[in-house]
């Protein structure tokens, strides 16, 4: 069975080694399991900082995608160090991506054009496998509105054209921010494909093949 992995910066962060460790021992036990495995990994606050201080230097905002992209190919190549994989080469592009975990079982990649989130890479690489998407975030599932605000309401189950609506939402709302970000979510739902939105919490007790079957505590987004 294929799956793949949406990991954001906050996961694995060079700041954080102990959790990269973690992290990596998670994935081994999912793919001692049986499964094949693609993880795509965000930017995380080491982008944000280049990011931030290059903006201020005046730099266009498709170089900043494209400094961001080689933070998240760097966080990749970390990961993969901490699975013990001899090859580090980090895929371009979701095609090669599908294509290394077709022929090796496992690949490990980040951005791959301006534009592009890392979520939505991962939708793409989902799509092509036909295989799960497990989104693991800093919150513990899909609310109907920021989770900060009072009232929110988390989601068990979402159907993705109801995920995209909400993403849509979130965006047209000054400041608004949501779990999934737009472009993933049009992914999503235009490939119909199963996605789990869990916490980190939930990801390390649970393991990955509990979560991609559906027993975690997060938000179920199936058509």
């Amino acid at each position: 069975m294929y799956s793949v992995v949406a990991l954001g910066g906050s996961v694995v962060n060079v700041d954080k080694p102990e959790r990269i460790k973690e992290t990596a021992e998670i994935l081994r036990n999912g793919l001692d399991s049986g499964l094949k495995i693609c993880v795509v990994v965000g930017g995380g606050p080491t982008a944000r900082r280049y990011i931030n201080v290059a903006r201020n230097l005046g730099t266009p905002e498709t170089l900043l995608d494209e400094m961001g992209i080689a933070v998240t190919r760097l966080n990749a190549m970390l990961l993969g160090a901490a699975l013990g994989l001899h090859d580090l080469h980090v895929p371009e592009t979701p095609v090669e991506a599908a294509r290394m975990v077709r022929r090796n079982g496992v690949a490990v990649c980040g951005g791959t054009h301006p534009g592009h989130t890392t979520d939505a890479v991962a939708a793409m690489i989902a799509e092509l496998l036909e295989g799960p998407l497990v989104i693991v975030t800093n919150v513990d599932g899909v609310y109907d509105k920021d989770p900060s605000e009072p009232g929110a309401r988390k989601l068990r189950e979402l159907r993705p054209e109801e995920l995209e609506e909400l993403a849509a939402r979130a965006e047209l709302k000054a400041g608004g921010s949501f779990v999934v970000d737009p472009l993933a979510a049009k992914m999503i739902s235009r490939g119909q494909i199963v996605t789990h939105v869990v916490s980190w919490e939930d990801f390390r007790s649970r393991g990955l093949e509990n979560v991609v079957r559906g027993r975690h505590n997060g938000t179920i987004i199936e058509g």
